[in-house]
């Protein structure tokens, strides 16, 4: 029998699962545990918390059999840089910390969750939405319209 899969919005009570996804992508990307600050998890809830009172966090999880296989957030963009542009003519939305179990990945998951997100951010009046990709996360965002934009980076 397949799975089912139910989506659900997070709430503050799931902020320890978003929290554990998120630094589960880490380990994904190859960092070492070593890698990661003493208080990590702390720090991710700490994040959820300020994101959720001020930054407009929208968090969304995907059950099957009662347990969290996926999850996704998304929140208001805090700028690295003075924000000058009044939010009603620039107010960018970015998504974070999509996790899909590896068990369950390839089976449209992530789209869904990254569709919720976007609903999210619409609803609250972002008028563009940003993300990070991992390189195999690049050809599904793209498929939903996301385009490369005109970042640089340079390595110290």
């Amino acid at each position: 029998m397949a799975d089912e899969y139910a989506f659900e919005p997070a709430r503050p009570s799931d902020d320890a699962v978003l929290a554990d996804h998120y630094l589960a992508l880490w380990e994904g990307y190859g960092v070492p545990p070593g890698h990661l600050l003493p208080d990590a998890r702390e720090r991710v809830l700490a994040f959820l918390s300020e994101a959720r009172s001020g930054y407009e966090l929208g968090g969304f999880l995907c059950r099957t059999n009662g347990a969290v296989v996926a999850s996704a957030g998304c929140c208001v963009r805090r700028a690295p840089y003075p924000e000058v542009i009044l939010p009603v003519h620039r107010k960018v939305g970015y998504v974070f910390g999509l996790y899909v179990e590896p068990a369950h990945r390839r089976r449209g998951l992530a789209r869904r969750l990254t569709e919720a997100c976007l609903d999210h951010l619409r609803a609250i009046g972002c008028q563009t939405a940003i993300l990070h990709s991992s390189e195999a996360g690049r050809p599904l965002y793209q498929a939903m319209g996301f385009e490369p934009t005109s970042e640089l980076r340079l390595v110290l």
